[in-house]
């Protein structure tokens, strides 16, 4: 599967440019291959990295290696429009399977080509990925010894069913997600992985389908609005700004299973289609204590900075995964 899309992309490429690029094998480099390309009687060769299924935290992961050694490629299936966008700001060259292509260098190179012919490979039909598959991940990542509970507690914690409950871990053993320590006891493994599909495909499939509606402040501002939010119940920007002291943050997410109406009584905001304050169905079970503090938990902030990625959104991402994040998992 691998070198079918590195073929098809190439192949495309080829088509679309007139130029002729042709891949050879990197054995002493720590790259997966070099793609030689014949541009203007010169030959070029361009050290890649063949990354599938691209997303934001992943790009934030290896940034700064790919930004030190600039003439390195990211060779993928698919970019979503505003990772190419992110990726050409950054300078650093890219490659995707429907031929979709930025490549600079320190020679004066440059090629741009852009097909909108890429299509977004399908989701996964995985059960741990789906909506309720995606909320009891939720649980498993922020304490992992939630892995080792009754199913029925788990399903409680996470607003499921027993049932689902079952085939999420059936599916993360299968996928070796987890392993079995005992008759009586798991591990998880490979977290930062996890962590990572669990991020983008959340953005994807259980975010849009939560209930949510906007509002905007009346003579607050945003760090006002936290002071009155409920424990463990800020997010997106907010939430990041609180978490990181870097970003100042012109919207909010706040988590609630409560009513809307009566939330917004609460925190003194009006409804409005584009307002600064998006508030968003809870999919979590959870009974606020004094002492949790006013964000959500720090994974759930990150993945919220990277569904708007803008530049500041990510630095602050990048910010919360290091603080927070990193040692966690």
């Amino acid at each position: 599967m691998e070198n079918n899309i590195q073929d098809e992309a190439i192949t495309n490429f080829n088509k679309l440019s007139n130029l002729t690029i042709v891949i050879e094998e990197a054995p002493q480099t720590n790259d997966d291959g070099v793609l030689t390309l014949k541009y203007a009687n010169r030959a070029y060769s361009l050290p890649f990295l063949y990354l599938p299924n691209l997303t934001f935290a992943k790009t934030l992961d290896l940034e700064q290696d790919v930004i030190e050694k600039k003439e390195l490629l990211l060779l993928t299936d698919y970019l979503p429009k505003k990772l190419k966008t992110y990726l050409r700001s950054k300078n650093i060259s890219y490659l995707d399977r429907a031929g979709n292509t930025f490549i600079t260098n320190d020679e004066g190179l440059f090629i741009y080509l852009e097909t909108n012919t890429a299509k977004r490979p399908k989701p996964s039909s995985n059960r741990a990925f789906s909506k309720s598959g995606l909320k009891v991940l939720f649980q498993i990542l922020v304490d992992e010894k939630v892995v080792n509970m009754p199913y029925r507690e788990i399903g409680k914690r996470a607003s499921v069913s027993i049932d689902t409950v079952g085939k999420v871990l059936k599916e993360l053993l299968r996928d070796q997600y987890l392993i079995r320590v005992n008759e009586s006891e798991y591990q998880l493994q490979h977290k930062e992985r996890l962590l990572q599909e669990w991020v983008t495909i959340f953005n994807r499939v259980l975010r849009p389908k939560l209930k949510q509606q906007s509002f905007d402040l009346r003579m607050e501002t945003l760090r006002e609005l936290a002071n009155k939010a409920q424990s463990q119940s800020v997010s997106g920007e907010l939430g990041g700004e609180l978490l990181s002291n870097y970003l100042i943050a012109e919207h909010a997410i706040i988590y609630t299973s409560a009513s809307f109406v009566e939330v917004a009584k609460t925190l003194n905001l009006l409804p409005s289609r584009n307002g600064k304050v998006k508030m968003v169905e809870q999919f979590w079970h959870q009974k606020p204590k004094e002492a949790d503090g006013v964000t959500v938990h720090p994974i759930l902030v990150y993945a919220d900075l990277l569904s708007n990625p803008t530049a500041r959104n990510l630095e602050t991402a990048k910010i919360v995964y290091n603080k927070y994040v990193k040692d966690h998992l």
